[in-house]
């Protein structure tokens, strides 16, 4: 009996959301929003790349290697062939995973190129970092069943997408009122 990808990477995150109903985590939570309170050089490049490629903001944040605030540290992790793409088609011969608005140009030019090539939503992020890992061809390769590991960080991806997203709208009070930097159109 063949099962879908989608199918399995759903009956994990089902599991995963009913054990949060038994007990409490240990690790602290990141709240987005006071992340980028803290880190406001990210907002703008996300907000560009939602404008840009239509990739969601918390799309693109999911996306990258965290914790955000350490700029010494690549920030996303691209193949080495989707990153020299990235860097011909864009002319952007400089872009370097470690600054902010590189890091997230790229995950929304390589989001929006997985909505071409490979027809994945924009409210699939757990399918849009195993294409970011894999690849193009290597994502339609992928068999959850042979890589759990893979599958089970894509689902990670996948709450902390949805998550962030529910964040990032009851923020948006948050930061009417406040800087000019902070009344960018972000929603």
């Amino acid at each position: 009996m063949m099962i879908s990808k989608k199918a399995l990477l759903t009956l994990p995150i089902l599991v995963f959301l009913l054990s949060g109903c038994f007990g409490a985590s240990t690790q602290p939570v990141l709240m987005i929003c006071d992340e980028l309170d803290d880190n406001d050089e990210w907002v703008e490049p996300a907000v560009l790349a939602e404008q840009k490629y239509g990739t969601p903001i918390s799309l693109s944040l999911a996306l990258l290697e965290l914790p955000l605030s350490d700029l010494d540290k690549k920030h996303v992790r691209p193949r080495s062939a989707d990153w020299e793409e990235y860097r011909i088609r864009s002319e952007h011969w400089d872009a370097s995973p470690q600054i902010p608005d590189d890091a997230v140009d790229f995950i929304g030019w390589f989001t929006q190129q997985s909505v071409k090539r490979n027809h994945i939503g924009w409210q699939d992020a757990g399918e849009h970092y195993l294409a970011l890992r894999l690849g193009h061809g290597g994502y339609h390769r992928f068999e959850a069943d042979k890589y759990p590991e893979l599958a089970q960080q894509a689902i990670g991806i996948q709450l902390r997408a949805q998550r962030w997203s529910n964040e990032l709208q009851a923020c948006k009070g948050q930061w009417q009122g406040e800087s000019w930097f902070n009344k960018l159109k972000l929603w």
